[in-house]
């Protein structure tokens, strides 16, 4: 069940090529970008944590996703959040997000199913998901999850304590090119989360995210 949380307010804050976000203010910077039209009553915060509401609606569909990133250019970059699951059901993920356009984006997220939980990195390329690797976690661990680009590589991350990560995958950055799937060229990375079902009875998922790290121009 989800308690009263308060809108996103917006205000301006530079962009630097290394950035700690946190969210106890209560706002998100104009940095911040959608997909789309967003659903504002998706976005909220929490305990000094961003809470994003599922969304019935993925990103591949011309439908308010809940979504939201900051926008990466063609240099290396890092990008690390931490965040906490709750009142999921089966088909539920949230987690980062690389995205391109409709057509093309991948995904490292905590992902509910009837045995418990899993961690997954997820390519949508045209019309085709593809699981690319998966890790069981513990139904109640907190999780951290870091992409790093680095070259024409896309490197996937994970924690469960914070210090030690864990590769999973790594994907070939070029498939997110607007050569492939569309769009105008750009990248975002950031955060999502969807609800696999509308669950009217039992209320609906969400994720609360601590902070959102980027860094670009990272050291050979």
């Amino acid at each position: 069940m989800i308690f009263c949380c308060f809108m996103a307010m917006i205000m301006t804050l530079g962009v630097n090529a290394q950035k700690h976000y946190t969210f106890e203010s209560g706002q998100l910077g104009a940095e911040w970008q959608y997909v789309g039209e967003p659903d504002q009553s998706k976005y909220c915060f929490a305990e000094g944590k961003l809470r994003l509401i599922g969304s019935v609606f993925e990103l591949f569909e011309e439908q308010p996703a809940t979504f939201t990133g900051l926008a990466a250019n063609d240099k290396d970059f890092v990008a690390e959040t931490k965040l906490t699951y709750f009142d999921t059901e089966s088909g539920d993920e949230a987690g980062l997000c690389l995205f391109a356009s409709h057509n093309g984006y991948v995904q490292c997220c905590v992902n509910t199913y009837q045995g418990g939980r899993r961690l997954r990195v997820q390519l949508r390329l045209l019309s085709h998901q593809f699981q690319i690797a998966e890790k069981h976690v513990s139904s109640g661990a907190k999780v951290w999850l870091r992409v790093r680009s680095e070259g024409p590589k896309l490197k996937f991350y994970y924690s469960t304590d914070g210090k030690d990560f864990h590769w999973m995958e790594d994907v070939e950055r070029r498939l997110l090119g607007a050569d492939i799937v569309g769009g105008d060229g750009r990248l975002l990375v950031g955060m999502y989360s969807h609800m696999h079902n509308t669950k009217f009875q039992s209320g609906y998922s969400f994720a609360d995210f601590e902070y959102f790290d980027y860094q670009e121009d990272l050291p050979k």
